[in-house]
């Protein structure tokens, strides 16, 4: 199986198709194989070569249960080691959720390896002021999924998101839940804002947002009024659903990557 380092940690990932290449980065929860299974991979690898990866506490990649290990330019060097295992300079990069704040880190940190973003269900803002944030609910679901099992953290997604596909409750039964809480307490508490990279971001720029993502969807279009080459659409759905919608995405992204 192919696999990379950053320092002592170790990555999976996979590559395949041809083209200018179009990385790919899950969310919290998720795993490589989530662009597979909603069916994104075979809309693109014929024209692309598709880079996945499983982020750290995912998939087959390492799990640390240590929060500091989930630093967010720890994981923008992920990214940077898989390209890096596959001698790729640059690349179109696709993420989504947890993997879109990876985009923002890599346009923040390594801008030269960026050829154009894809970015959904994400932001630059920090979440670490109580006040105004509470506490992610994913993160108590994943306490639940600790202290109680698989079962109480399906339920617990559930009751969130409302009916998940069976391939997500595969995904949700096969976590390690200590890494996703180190994880997720990282991003409430300690994810700094990247918002001042925003005026920098001069790659073309293809945000999209779930309409029932709340406070998100209300926000995104002010972030992307900053930034100097985006484009914004909205997709019917919550957070979770929202990204199997192909019908609105995949037209979309494919009109914005003929561009490039």
């Amino acid at each position: 199986m192919p696999y990379t380092h950053n320092h002592d940690v170790r990555i999976y990932y996979e590559v395949e198709g041809q083209g200018p290449p179009l990385m790919f980065a899950h969310g919290a929860t998720g795993n490589s194989q989530s662009w597979r299974t909603y069916g994104y991979v075979e809309q693109f690898v014929h024209d692309y070569t598709v880079i996945l990866f499983d982020t750290r506490g995912h998939g087959q990649s390492d799990k640390p249960h240590a929060m500091e290990e989930y630093d967010y330019r720890l994981m923008v060097g992920d990214a940077q080691a898989v390209l890096d295992a596959l001698h790729v300079e640059s690349t179109n990069f696709w993420g989504y959720s947890m993997g879109g704040i990876l985009g923002f880190g890599l346009a923040k940190h390594a801008p030269q390896r960026i050829r154009s973003l894809i970015l959904g269900g994400t932001s630059p803002y920090a979440d670490t002021e109580p006040t105004t944030n509470p506490p992610n609910p994913l993160l108590q679901v994943m306490h639940d999924g600790v202290r109680d099992g698989p079962d109480a953290a399906v339920r617990g997604v559930r009751a969130l998101f409302g009916d998940i596909t069976s391939h997500y409750e595969a995904r949700l039964r096969g976590l390690d839940y200590q890494a996703q809480v180190a994880l997720l307490e990282y991003l409430q508490y300690h994810l700094p804002g990247l918002e001042d990279v925003l005026p920098t971001m001069t790659m073309p720029c293809l945000i999209y947002m779930a309409e029932e993502d709340d406070p998100g969807f209300t926000h995104v279009q002010s972030y992307v009024a900053q930034m100097p080459n985006a484009q914004f659409f909205g997709v019917p759905g919550n957070h979770v659903n929202a990204n199997t919608n192909l019908a609105v995405i995949v037209p979309k992204v494919k009109a914005f990557l003929a561009q490039i």
